[in-house]
């Protein structure tokens, strides 16, 4: 499991960020991981497959969400509408997600909203969470999502993911009080006479 993480972590490309960085971008921590599967049935037996997800990736509005900042999850799938309630946000995934043996794989930044900030509380429980796609398309005869209807809306974080391998790690978590301290001290070994 070390190995799959260190090579996802490469692979992603992921630079690390300082706490100071993280306070200023209302970071409250970074996760990556599996956020789909090419090669595996989804819990309900549709396959999402590799030409799918290449297709989705390249979709125009998908970019742009990538290049905005805007590909923004919620905490728990909406379950009346597709679309991106922005008042019900967690987190951001700020990189193109990559397929890295077969699994889509994304970096994620927990962001200091109320539902961010519930989502980082139960990391530092000790939940692992999930991930599913929320996006609308045809479903052909053997099961798998038809790569030419369907459409990405976004992602988000669930207790219990479609794809059971859809889980995100903690790589980096903002220690607000640490922070505060080192600040203090800073500050206040500045302003000392000497």
């Amino acid at each position: 499991m070390e190995t799959k993480n260190k090579k996802i972590l490469e692979a992603l490309q992921m630079q690390p960020l300082t706490e100071e960085e993280m306070a200023a971008r209302h970071i409250l921590g970074r996760m990556y991981g599996p956020i789909a599967t090419c090669v595996e049935s989804t819990r309900n037996g549709r396959l999402y497959n590799k030409p799918l997800w290449e297709k989705a990736l390249e979709d125009d509005i998908f970019l742009e969400k990538v290049a905005t900042k805007a590909l923004f999850l919620e905490l728990g799938h909406p379950a009346d509408r597709e679309e991106t309630d922005m008042s019900k946000v967690c987190a951001c995934i700020p990189e193109m997600p990559r397929i890295i043996d077969g699994d889509l794989c994304a970096c994620v930044d927990i962001l200091d909203t109320p539902n961010g900030r519930i989502l980082k509380t139960l990391c530092d429980y000790g939940f692992i969470p999930g991930v599913s796609s929320r996006g609308s398309g045809d479903v052909m005869p053997n099961n798998d999502v038809d790569p030419e209807t369907f459409f990405l809306e976004t992602f988000d974080c669930v207790a219990i993911p479609a794809v059971k391998k859809a889980r995100l790690t903690m790589c980096e978590s903002l220690d607000s009080e640490g922070l505060k301290l080192r600040k203090a001290l800073t500050e206040s070994f500045n302003n000392a006479s000497e």
